[in-house]
């Protein structure tokens, strides 16, 4: 398949479950969500509420934006998050194992969490 991108990576469900979880969260509903249902359901994605628990543990910082990218049958989730010192931070998420796939930004030192 083609590139799918930018398009709603908080479910329609999440809305009435999390609302508080979004209200700074910019999103962009591009595709058809049921694409993403359909994809959550056959376990290529890990849902959203997933994703944010992983970043929670992860990283120090809040999400801003997210989008969701299809590519070859890899979903890729996109994050923009502002770490303490409001340092814009661009993070890639593997969607159905939540590996970082790739992290940029500046001050990175103080957005990773260190392990104990």
């Amino acid at each position: 398949m083609n590139i799918k991108s930018t398009f709603l990576t908080a479910f329609i469900m999440l809305f009435c479950v999390l609302p508080q979880a979004f209200a700074n969260v910019q999103l962009e509903i591009d595709e058809d969500h049921d694409d993403v249902m359909l994809a959550v359901q056959q376990g290529l994605i890990q849902p959203y509420s997933a994703l944010q628990a992983v970043v929670s543990k992860q990283l120090h910082g809040r999400i801003i934006k997210v989008e969701l990218e299809e590519d070859d049958d890899v979903w890729i989730y996109e994050l923009k998050l502002i770490d303490p010192n409001n340092n814009i931070v661009r993070v890639e998420y593997e969607a159905k194992t939540l590996t970082i796939l790739e992290i940029k930004g500046r001050g990175l030192e103080n957005i990773i969490k260190v392990s104990q």
